[in-house]
């Protein structure tokens, strides 16, 4: 062999050195999947290599999670069918085969994680030969398992959104949030979900965080949170007639329908020229469309996009949509789950939506700790926080109309008897009504669920021979307000003790539902008709909270708006269950029950010189109630008003006890 034919060494090892130093090429999250995701039948009706051109609004949503990328966060509100979870899975087999780095996402649930990884995430890793050379071995590597996946120069991890010890276990470049909607609002109390895991990223600069989701109730919707807070994108497509670039909107979608009342044929009505636009005409508006920013200078990248830029052959058709919609009139069920997934919007229902500031302007005038005439008894409900006690105060009369007669805060650590020993105080001070006649608290709810469960117990077994109970919410359907409370407590022989504390669970869902309605009704009767009467020393909080959450009628259940407080709400629905109590029971209580009350706490003063009425049969009905909680003698010197009254603060009343009557009380 001649020398010369040899290769030359050294140019090959400068040239080895230089592949090695070269930097190798950028390849965004979308070149990599049109490159390198190959799709198999059982996930799609289009098998074969991935093509972005076929979601072009895809393109640049993906491209953020590019490491390059300036964008940092991202947030896409979407309905269904139109590739988000396509373009999470996407984004995983890039950092997989090109980025490495840790990666973290999450699911609702941790099963949903895992059919995540059996199902679309096994499917990309054997059918993308890419990534099928790296995960040969994989069924035999114990280092590879549903929920945790090693690659060269990274590690793929899978949690759930309800679970908090998936959330807190590694720190992450990569976090992706698929279906956050679906989260809890509160995980293990540890707070929201999202928030514990974008912590994760915190040890990285240049991280990556995607938040995807179809919205969910108005108000109570985490992603429509997030892209409120987003530089708020549409995808904007020109009009084959006139150019003129638009976002798809519903409200210019047009169909017409056939004698049997089907829809035969849908159009879309460009906003500038009216012109039909056909549906056969949308892929090429798809491609020439661009993503517009309402509000460009904020940082966060949000994409909103609903059904009807579902490419042609992968989603429903625009008639389809429209025969969808016109089924759905009538079902509240399935209109709020068109607008959710159809549309990408939240749901409202507007016809019964109740406003606070509404209710605040129905405010009576009448101060705290002053009993309206028709108040008859009271109850209190106690909400447990970690730091205090929320106290409301109900009246109840007549066909269950009710009075909040007082809202209070004890602050302090349930685990300290001060507190509980302000709540005792609290409950036995006597309210004196416009006649003079003191009235104390017939029941007391406690929410025993929480941090502090076991002092609730303590404090309710001390105190229930006053009934004082614990109380157990529970978001069960239609279950009963009160139900059947259980036993607690165990005694030495290992048996339920049957002088213990007791466990009531209550209905709050229905409980909810029931003031929700009557607060709707209210709304339709004059002042003196209606069921609920607010104090005019309600603060605007408290109609806020008692507003906090919203009806769900897909999940059959309330959910409570983001970021808002209710603790209004919960103590209302105790007190209204402490009305219920077997000793109570106001929705059992006939005329004859109340009419002894009335003529115990409000009597009615006639001619003194008048014969004594007879006094008759005693009415049937709560006899312990009316009997053994009114007081027998009534002595204070001077009688004060609605409001507390200490015999050892020998308080004056502020107003006249007699309510206005004055010298001239013998005559009324």
């Amino acid at each position: 062999m001649n020398p010369h034919d040899l290769p030359d060494a050294y140019k090959i090892a400068c040239e080895a050195w230089a592949a090695g130093l070269r930097r190798p090429p950028r390849v965004s999250v979308s070149q990599w999947a049109d490159e390198n995701r190959v799709l198999t039948e059982s996930e799609t009706s289009e098998p074969g290599l991935w093509r972005t051109d076929r979601v072009p609004f895809m393109r640049e949503i993906m491209d953020n999670l590019s490491p390059w990328s300036d964008v940092e966060r991202t947030v896409f509100i979407k309905s269904t069918q139109v590739a988000g979870t396509e373009a999470l899975i996407n984004w995983i087999g890039a950092v997989m085969d090109r980025y490495g780095g840790p990666m973290l996402v999450v699911e609702p649930t941790i099963e949903v994680s895992e059919l995540l990884s059996q199902q679309r995430l096994s499917n990309m890793l054997s059918a993308s030969p890419s990534l099928s050379k790296k995960f040969a071995q994989q069924s035999r590597d114990k280092k590879n398992k549903a929920l945790l996946k090693e690659f060269p120069g990274g590690i793929l991890r899978l949690a759930g959104g309800n679970s908090a010890a998936s959330l807190r276990s590694m720190p992450v470049k990569y976090l992706g949030l698929d279906e956050v909607d679906a989260y809890p609002g509160d995980l293990d109390g540890e707070g929201d979900p999202v928030g514990l895991a974008e912590e994760r990223t915190n040890n990285f600069p240049r991280r990556k965080v995607l938040l995807v989701s179809t919205p969910t109730i108005k108000g109570a919707s985490r992603i429509e949170v997030e892209y409120e807070r987003s530089d708020q994108r549409r995808y904007h497509v020109p009009c084959p007639h006139c150019g003129e670039m638009q976002h798809l909107e519903w409200g210019n979608l047009r169909w017409s329908q056939n004698a049997a009342g089907e829809v035969d044929r849908a159009w879309y009505i460009c906003r500038e020229c009216g012109c039909h636009i056909e549906e056969h005409e949308k892929p090429k508006m798809l491609a020439a469309g661009q993503w517009v920013a309402k509000y460009p200078e904020r940082t966060t990248r949000g994409y909103h996009i609903n059904s009807l830029y579902s490419p042609l052959g992968l989603g429903r058709t625009w008639r389809e949509r429209a025969q969808q919609w016109l089924h759905a009139q009538g079902d509240v069920v399935e209109l709020k789950r068109f607008v959710n997934t159809c549309l990408g919007e939240t749901w409202e229902d507007r016809r019964g939506a109740l406003d606070a500031d509404e209710l605040k302007a129905r405010a009576e005038p009448f101060k705290f700790r002053t009993i309206p005439v028709g108040c008859l008894l009271l109850t209190l409900g106690v909400d447990t926080q970690d730091d205090r006690l929320e106290l409301q105060l109900l009246g109840w009369g007549r066909d269950e109309a009710n009075w909040v007669i007082d809202y209070h805060i004890i602050h302090g650590s349930p685990t300290l008897d001060e507190t509980w020993d302000k709540l005792t105080e609290y409950r036995q001070r006597a309210i004196y009504n416009q006649f003079g006649i003191p009235m104390r608290i017939m029941a007391t709810a406690i929410d025993s669920g929480g941090h502090h469960t076991h002092d609730v117990y303590n404090y309710c077994r001390k105190w229930q021979h006053e009934r004082v109970f614990a109380i157990k919410g529970s978001s069960t359907p239609n279950k009963a307000i009160l139900g059947k409370p259980s036993l607690q407590d165990v005694d030495y022989k290992g048996q339920m003790h049957k002088q213990g504390v007791q466990l009531w669970l209550v209905g709050v869902d229905t409980a909810k539902s029931t003031l929700s309605e009557r607060l709707k009704a209210d709304a339709e009767i004059e002042i003196t008709r209606r069921k609920v009467h607010f104090s005019i020393d309600l603060g605007e909080d408290y109609y806020k909270q008692l507003t906090a959450e919203a009806y769900d009628p897909e999940k059959n259940r309330w959910v409570k708006r983001r970021g808002r407080r209710n603790e209004a709400l919960d103590t209302w629905v105790y007190g209204y269950a402490a009305a219920l109590h077997p000793d109570i029971r106001i929705h059992a209580s006939r005329e004859a029950d109340w009419m002894q009350l009335e003529n115990l706490l409000q009597p009615r003063v006639g001619d003194l010189f008048a014969a004594l009425p007879s006094q008759g049969i005693e009415p049937e009905g709560n006899r312990e109630l009316v009997q053994k909680d009114i007081p027998k003698e009534i002595t204070p010197s001077n009688p004060p008003d609605g409001g507390f009254f200490n015999a050892a603060e020998n308080s004056e009343p502020e107003t006249d006890w007699l309510a206005g009557r004055g010298d001239d009380w013998l005559e009324r």
